[in-house]
Parts: structure tokens; sequence; C-alpha cells
């Protein structure tokens, strides 16, 4: 869909060749759908309105839910993701994406050294050139995903497009906020499922952890099994299977509405 207009199948898209496309000026969400129904729009919306503020961008909210409902109705797949991008011309562009196969292995994930932009602090823009490079490096290693790290600390941050979190004891552990990385909606639904401790850690530091699980809307969770050149996991580990499970009936259940917020 683009500005409103529903294409069919293979028909060719015409994107006006505004900043978003020349310099990745724009926002974007990525969401999922369940049966057609988008899980917690509104958190979605919430998160994109703040992007868009922070870059200083128009933020047409009400045409937005309308759009991405009639998408998600004529979607072709009922279970799939749905990517909402806004660019700095002002158009609104969504797209139908399908879902990431499963990986009954685990997921390798790969430390990436990093370094956040000031400006662009917790918002969700088409500036992602440096996640798709650290998700290349990561591919090309034979990981399935990268790890993001401090390039000053080696603090743990998030994957390129997901987060990151690990078990310490029983206790499920995510970085803070206060680090830059996104305010990820499935971060607070595993919130609701389990408490979450928010603790500042190097990558060294996961040799000590128990497991460890790489988080979004749209893949739900992956456990991880390796983290490349400090830790192995055990897939099939009580602690970490037990909260995918659990995290997975939650986004199953979890509506359109908005979900509580997390700890920072």
């Amino acid at each position: 869909m683009v500005d409103g207009v529903l294409m069919a199948e293979h028909q060719t898209a015409l994107i006006p060749l505004d900043d978003a496309v020349v310099r990745g000026d724009g926002v974007f969400e990525g969401l999922r759908l369940y049966g057609r129904v988008p899980r917690t729009i509104e958190a979605h919306l919430d998160r994109m309105e703040r992007s868009a503020d922070r870059v200083g961008l128009a933020f047409p909210r009400d045409v937005l839910r309308s759009e991405v409902a009639e998408l998600a109705a004529a979607a072709s797949q009922p279970n799939c993701g749905l990517r909402v991008i806004l660019t700095r011309g002002g158009h609104r562009v969504l797209r139908e994406e399908p879902l990431l196969p499963e990986a009954p292995v685990g997921w390798a994930v790969l430390p990436v050294p990093h370094r956040i932009s000031p400006l662009l602090v917790a918002s969700k823009t088409l500036s992602y050139a440096a996640n798709m490079q650290a998700a290349r490096l990561a591919a090309g290693s034979g990981a399935d995903t990268a790890l993001l790290i401090d390039a000053d600390t080696n603090g743990v941050l998030e994957c390129p497009v997901a987060s990151f979190v690990w078990v310490e004891g029983e206790q499920l552990v995510a970085p803070p906020l206060a680090t830059g990385i996104l305010d990820s909606i499935t971060r607070r639904l595993i919130n609701e499922v389990t408490p979450l401790s928010i603790r500042e850690r190097s990558v060294e530091d996961l040799a000590a952890a128990e497991g460890a699980l790489v988080i979004s809307t749209v893949v739900e969770s992956r456990i991880v099994r390796e983290v490349t050149g400090v830790a192995s996991y055990d897939v099939l580990g009580r602690r970490v299977t037990e909260i995918a499970a659990a995290l997975a009936e939650a986004c199953a259940a979890a509506g359109p509405d908005a979900v509580r917020e997390v700890p920072v």
C-alpha cells in the first residue's frame, strides 16, 4: 500500500524519490498479524510517533491506523509481518512480509562493536545501514544475527532488528534503555510473563548466563545456542524454554491495545 492505495500482488509500486530513499530520512515500525489482527498496534503507533517527533516529522496517526487495518484485512497470509514506513516527504508505505522459519537448534549471535548516534537514541528511523552491516557480518561468520555491543565498554546493547535478553539464575535480564537501545514492545510483553531485571553487563559477562533469547515483534523469540567466542547455552534449558513458551502465548493473546510500561 502506497499513500492509501492498495497494490495488487506483483503490481509495481512507484515510490517518490524523496529523502527517505536518498538519505534514509524517515521512520518505520514492524508489526505482526495474528489471524489478520495486528498485535499491540497502539503501542507500535505510540513508538512510531515518538520516533517521528524526535526527527521532526508530522505523524498522521489516525490515517496510519486505518491503513494498517485495511492492509491487514487484505493480507495474503493471515499470520505475517507488516512494515509501516513514513518518509520525510510524508509518504506512507505499508508492506506485508513473510515470517522467518523456525530455528529448532537455536540461534548463534556474533558480537559486533557499535556506537548509537546520540541524535537518534530510541528512534526507529530508516537510517539502518549500520544495523544491516552488522547482520551481514554475522551471516558471513555463520551466525544467525549480530549482538551489538558498545564499542567503548563492550556493554550488551541489542540485535540489529531485535532485542536481547538473558537468564541469570531464575532471573530474566535486559540492558537499560539508557544505553540508547530501542524501547522494545516485545520486551514489555515479556515483562508481563516474568519480571524483567535491568542490569548493565559486558558481553564477557554473558559467559556466566544460563541462557539467552533474541526477541522481537516478528520473531517473538529465538533461543540462543551460542554467543560467538563467549558462551554456549543449552537450547533445551528449563528456564529459557518456559520463558519462550510463555512469551508465545502472551504474543498470541495480545490484542491491539497498548501494553504496560517496562522497567528502564
